[in-house]
Formats: C-alpha cells, structure tokens, sequence
C-alpha cells in the first residue's frame, strides 16, 4: 500500500487512537476530536456533498467558511490563503453564520481564534498528516490560528 493508504486497523481503546495519532508529538490530544456516532454520519454526509477531503472549513465564535470554496480541495496553498482571507472578513468569500454548522459545538472552540478543522482518517495514508502538518506549520506564526482535527475512524476504535 502507497504511503499506508487504505490500511486496516483495530484500536482497542480512544486512548490507544489519541496516543498513535499524536505520537509524533505534532498534536495535542485536546486539539483531536472523536465525535459521536451520529455526528459523524452527519458531518460525513456534509463532507460527501460538499466532495472534502483533509480541509473541512474555517471558523471563529461566529463565523464559518467552508473548505468546498477552494478549487482543489485538498490543496495546502489554498486552505492557509482561505484563512487569510477569512482572517480580514473579505468579501470574496462566503462566510456563513457558526451556529448553522452543527458540527461546531462539539469542537471547544476557542471564539477569540481563527481555528482551522482539518479531516482525518489513518486509512488517508502518511499523506493526509503530511497536508494537514504543512498547514499548521505554516500558520501556526500566527497568533490567532488554532485548529481541530476530526477523526473520521469512529468504526475502526473498539469502544
């Protein structure tokens, strides 16, 4: 398999999950999130419609932009200029109201941030930590950038 793309895995526990996600010490483990089952159907339904893949969106305590404005979706360039471009409030982008994305509330939030929702899933293979790395890296000089990573593996971690 290509960069471990499309494996299979067990976890035997969330803890087991959280520690190999973050064992490369890139993130926090309270920066990862598992989200319930029905959640995740929802969030999953969204990201099928909206054809995502390692970039969900963009928010702040009130405000959401959705990553299916990008051109290619899985583009590291165009997510960290989506930021900035969410950042200044531009009007070249469309900019929805938080509280209409459901997903939003489970995440803590930090309302005085810009916090970037990356998708995950191990079965994407080295590459998907590898465009989600390059984001973090990249905007993490900025004081106002956080993020969340939503993991996508609910079915593979033994509950």
């Amino acid at each position: 398999m290509y960069n471990h793309t499309n494996s299979k895995k067990k976890f035997n526990s969330r803890e087991i999950y959280l520690q190999e996600l973050s064992d490369s010490g890139k993130y926090s483990n309270d920066k990862i999130f598992l989200l319930s089952d029905s959640e995740l159907s929802l969030l999953v339904n969204d990201i099928v419609g909206k054809h995502l893949s390692t970039y969900y969106g963009i928010a702040d305590g009130n405000s959401f932009v959705s990553a299916d404005q990008l051109t290619v979706k899985s583009c590291q360039g165009q997510i960290a200029i989506l930021y900035h471009h969410f950042k200044k409030k531009d009007n070249t982008i469309v900019i929805d109201d938080a509280s209409t994305v459901g997903v939003l509330k489970s995440l803590k939030l930090d309302s005085s941030k810009q916090t970037v929702i990356f998708l995950y899933s191990y079965k994407l293979g080295r590459l998907s930590k590898s465009k989600i790395d390059s984001v973090i890296s990249e905007l993490q000089k900025d004081d106002s950038f956080d993020y969340r990573i939503v993991s996508l593996d609910n079915y593979d971690i033994i509950h």
